[in-house]
């Protein structure tokens, strides 16, 4: 699965200045990466008025997508935020997912602070703080000098990205209701057996096999229907 950090800290801490740097860095390295970037605010992304995109929301469609040439812009409405999900869902080519908020999700976070801003820190309030950038020493949490991003792109290259690389070269990833569901090494070594003796014998399949996506939905023919 792709590995999922996020940058958090206060307003005016510095923090999106100083992520996009990390990201800058790891793209010179020539990994692919992903950005997430949480905002309290509705609607950032305005859908014209009288364009065919916001005609079909007004029909009443559930998610509307946008294709061009270049990109996909996709509108639609969400619940909550399940980050490892999401980034399973939408950039498992992708080497590192980068986020910039969330800080109530289950990811690693680094949180970036400043002495001025004069804030207790949120490693200590907020669950799984594995550093702290700043410009002066916090106890109790590993920490980084707000003047070397360098310094932490490469830890995320050692800690996450090459231990996706390292450990795990066959990767097997189960989700049940948007939730992963932990499995020990041999129930994915046997799963993954299992799914590649049912294919191997079906046509038009190209070798050799680096991706396999499977989704089963249960019960979709009992959705109720208005007439």
């Amino acid at each position: 699965m792709v590995p999922v950090i996020s940058f958090i800290g206060y307003h005016n801490s510095g923090k999106t200045t100083f992520t996009t740097r990390v990201v800058e860095i790891l793209k010179k390295k020539g990994y692919r990466v992903a950005v997430l970037k949480s905002t309290k605010h509705k609607g950032v992304i305005k859908d014209t008025e009288g364009k065919d995109s916001y005609k079909y929301k007004e029909a009443g469609a559930d998610a509307v997508g946008i294709v061009t040439p270049e990109e996909l812009i996709l509108f639609q409405k969400i619940g909550k935020i399940n980050l490892k999900y999401l980034s399973f869902l939408l950039f498992d080519d992708y080497d590192i997912v980068i986020c910039e908020g969330f800080k109530h999700s289950d990811v690693p976070k680094f949180e970036v602070t400043r002495k001025e801003l004069n804030q207790p820190t949120l490693a200590g309030q907020v669950e799984n703080v594995i550093g702290v950038i700043s410009d002066y020493e916090v106890e109790g949490v590993k920490n980084f000098s707000i003047d070397k991003p360098e310094e932490v792109a490469e830890f995320i290259e050692k800690t996450f990205i090459g231990r996706r690389e390292d450990q795990f070269p066959d990767e097997v990833e189960l989700f049940i209701n948007g939730k992963k569901v932990p499995m020990k090494h041999y129930v994915k070594e046997t799963l993954r057996e299992i799914l590649f003796g049912f294919v191997k014998p079906l046509k038009g399949i190209e070798y050799p096999i680096e991706k396999m996506d499977i989704r089963i939905v249960v019960g979709r023919g009992k959705q109720h229907r208005k007439n």
